[in-house]
């Protein structure tokens, strides 16, 4: 473990709160020469802050951002290269660090977790006979250099006139740096804030690291004098990337969005993020721009040169966590394919360590909320196993200590924002059963049920302290955010949530043989006996059959909660408060209501598919996912959208761009849909845990809107398509494989296999 003295090096005064732009970028370096070069070395990194490090003038590792967010009162991550190659017998170690979300600016203010940044390091040196380390300590020296500025939000200015050259080169004359400051341990590093460090650990980096996963080549869209506009054809997180020549002074300036506006930027909605990356040149020959320490969400880049220069050479660099794809999904509707597709890159767009709400605009949290719904699909897209292991470490390190938990993990520490006063947020809240639950029956590891059950259970103690014994109120929730047309009562989300978290827990319980399975399979029976005495009005005291919100109260201007809702009777269904015949006729009720339409939000919107399916109205599933109108996931596609909205009518063609204040064009949770297209369209689900077995069960598609869909999740595969009145499957398993076979509404007329799979022709059941 890094056990190396924590340095750093003013280069300006404490940063206001409000003040959205840092001090320069501290530049540190360290020589030292071999006797004889080692076995292995290894280079273990951290940071209050992010860094990037260099040894004899390379770059070590091809990560960004590192060592991540964390809750840096909590614990601070630590990331270890091997850099054997790398070593000589005279060498130099580099690195150059910024605020990132330790002391930059963070929603609503900047030093959450610190006022100051540093740097530990730790040259591990392993010989034939001995071990020995280079460690940073007060004979490292440090100075200001040409990132004079960079934040997240705001991004990064950088004046070539200043640069260091090859700071980390051997011959390097550092003459002139000076003395790095030290602290003698991490505690001293926050005295105001000692009382919430009592907990705050060194630990490996658990998640992947943020890397460079795709290069987009722009084409320009317009330009206007000095002023060039360029178009990546895909909305994307990340950063620019170009050749810059040109005299000394002159200054290029990059400013991002996802939408334009006629011929300008539409930043309205980017709130207090400049989203601008500025550049001036040294002259004299070819100058590389890459900003190091910032991130953005846009599709469209403006470039504006005052002065001469001239720009070559121009990629966009798409960053997030280095997660291999495991899943695709295609079909015969391309709306619907581009649906998945956009979909998939929301998913990379805001896994940047945390899964994030969006990556463009002053916020970019990582939403207990958004992560729970969407986990599954995130997981069949990309193999999250690690990404959510480091997520769930920030929920538990965010959970307060009467058990409720807030609405965000990591927690900021902003000062006058109560993030209290929304914690306990129906569907929030309980990611930390759902995502837990989910990880395991996808990969297989009960210890992360272990892991993570004690702060299950805290959360559910609080609940039923909350509630006295009875149900929970729902006041100060989310709801199910940003549904359409209609609001479902708060109250009946909260207790919905309430037995599913009871259920979870169960089960959690029951895998791991907790003895307290029990006690919790209780209170799910309890919850629901009271759920359906005050919601379901087809029980014991009214007769009509419809789910009541039973409270009057509104939420927001012209708002009227209600019970009667989609959302309201998929989760009730899925969740085992009502029966299927209790939820069918409702739910079908609902969905015609709306002339085949969702209206659905954050927290409905992953079961209403599923569900349909499940309740046997497969045809109205497939009717609300090829819908080309608002509101529905086709209408943003047809509508120009590469990524998912974060609301359905983030942009109508009738009132142009929708709420200014939040409104991101990056969001994946309305995305979770691409969880169906895999379980039911493809039919491909565990049947065990970790998909010791698996159930293929494709929902085929007979009313002719989709004619054939294929994809595969690792090296699970199926195809298939209508020809007639037959249908065609094709699916191909791992060597091994145990699977079990089902066609809902259909008959197998034959059934054959070779070495490329097992094929079926079906046909419609009577």
């Amino acid at each position: 473990m890094l056990n190396a003295l924590w340095i750093g090096y003013e280069t300006g005064p404490v940063r206001d709160r409000r003040d959205l732009h840092s001090n320069p970028s501290p530049y540190f370096r360290k020589a030292f020469t071999l006797m004889e070069l080692p076995k292995k070395a290894t280079l273990t990194v951290s940071a209050i802050g992010v860094y990037k490090a260099y040894l004899n003038g390379s770059a070590v590792g091809e990560d960004y951002l590192s060592p991540g967010w964390t809750d840096f009162h909590r614990r601070i991550p630590c990331v270890a290269y091997d850099v054997t190659a790398l070593l000589q017998k005279r060498n130099a170690i580099g690195v150059i660090l910024a605020d990132g979300w330790a002391a930059g600016f963070l929603f609503l203010s900047r030093n959450c977790y610190s006022d100051r940044i540093w740097l530990a390091a730790e040259l591990r040196l392993e010989y034939a006979d001995r071990t020995e380390y280079i460690r940073t300590d007060k004979s490292w020296k440090a100075h200001d250099g040409a990132i004079r500025r960079s934040d997240l939000y705001a991004g990064e200015y950088i004046d070539a006139r200043l640069s260091l050259g090859d700071f980390s080169a051997v011959d390097y004359d550092d003459s002139a740096w000076e003395p790095v400051e030290s602290a003698q341990g991490p505690l001293k590093l926050w005295q105001e804030s000692a009382k919430n460090c009592w907990n705050m650990r060194l630990e490996p980096a658990i998640a992947p690291p943020t890397v460079v996963k795709h290069r987009l080549q722009p084409t320009l869209l317009l330009r206007d004098g000095s002023r060039a506009v360029y178009d990546f054809g895909q909305n994307f997180t990340g950063v620019l990337r170009c050749t810059l020549r040109g005299e000394r002074g002159a200054t290029v300036t990059f400013r991002h969005a996802e939408i334009m506006d006629g011929d300008r930027l539409y930043t309205e909605n980017l709130r207090k993020a400049e989203a601008t990356d500025t550049y001036i040149l040294a002259g004299g020959g070819d100058e590389t721009f890459r900003p190091l320490f910032t991130f953005h969400g846009f599709r469209y880049a403006e470039i504006t040169v005052d002065g001469k220069a001239e720009v070559s050479d121009l990629v966009g660099e798409c960053m997030y966590s280095d997660l291999a794809q495991t899943g695709d999904f295609t079909c015969s509707d391309e709306v619907v394919s581009k649906v998945f597709r956009n979909a998939l890159w929301s998913n990379r767009d805001n896994f940047l360590n945390v899964p994030t709400d969006c990556p463009q605009r002053s916020e970019r949290l990582g939403y207990l909320g958004d992560a729970q719904i969407f986990c599954k699909s995130a997981m069949y897209n990309m193999d999250c196993d690690l990404f959510f292991r480091k997520y769930l470490a920030d929920i538990r390190d965010a959970q307060y200590g009467n058990g409720a938990m807030p609405a965000v993990a990591p927690l900021p520490h902003v000062g006058s924002f109560d993030f209290a006063g929304w914690s306990v947020a129906a569907g929030w809240a309980e990611a930390i059963m759902v995502i837990p639950y989910t990880h395991y029956r996808m990969y297989g590891d009960p210890r992360v049920l272990i892991d993570n059950l004690p702060a299950a259970k805290r959360l559910l103690d609080y609940y039923d302290r909350e509630a006295g014994g009875g149900l929970r109120s729902g006041e100060r929730e989310f709801g199910d955010w940003l549904s359409v047309g209609v609001t479902t009562e708060h109250s009946l989300l909260a207790n919905l949530y309430y037995a599913y978290g009871a259920y979870l827990t169960a089960e959690m319980c029951r895998i791991v043989r907790d003895p307290e399975e029990r006690y919790y399979r209780a209170l799910f029976s309890r919850i629901r006996r009271d759920f359906r005495d005050r919601y379901w009005r087809g029980g014991r005291l009214q007769s009509d059959g419809r789910l009541d919100g039973n409270v009057a109260k509104q939420y927001f201007e012209g708002d009227v909660p209600s019970g009667d809702t989609q959302t309201a009777y998929a989760l009730a269904y899925r969740f085992g408060l009502l029966t299927a015949d209790e939820a069918r006729d409702n739910l079908v009720r609902k969905v015609e209501e709306a002339d085949r339409h969702l209206t659905t939000g954050f927290l409905g919107v992953k079961y209403l598919l599923p569900v349909l399916c499940d309740l046997g109205r497969s045809d109205l599933a497939y009717a609300i996912l090829t819908n080309r109108t608002y509101p529905g996931w086709g209408y943003s596609v047809v509508n120009g959208a590469t990524t998912v909205w974060e609301r359905w009518n983030s942009y109508t063609q009738e009132g142009g761009v929708s709420e200014k204040s939040m409104n991101s064009f990056n969001h994946y949770s309305l995305g979770s849909c691409v969880e169906w297209m895999y379980e039911y369209c493809l039919g491909i689900k565990p049947k065990t845990s970790g998909f010791g077995s698996v159930r293929i069960a494709p929902y085929l598609d007979r009313t002719g809107r989709i004619t054939s869909a294929s994809g595969h999740y690792r090296s699970y595969a199926v195809s298939w398509r209508r020809e007639g009145d037959r249908f065609f499957c094709d699916v191909s398993l791992p060597k091994g494989a145990n699977a079990e076979f089902d066609f809902p509404g259909m008959t197998v007329t034959d059934r054959a296999e070779d070495d490329s799979g097992i094929h079926f022709i079906l046909e419609c059941s009577k």
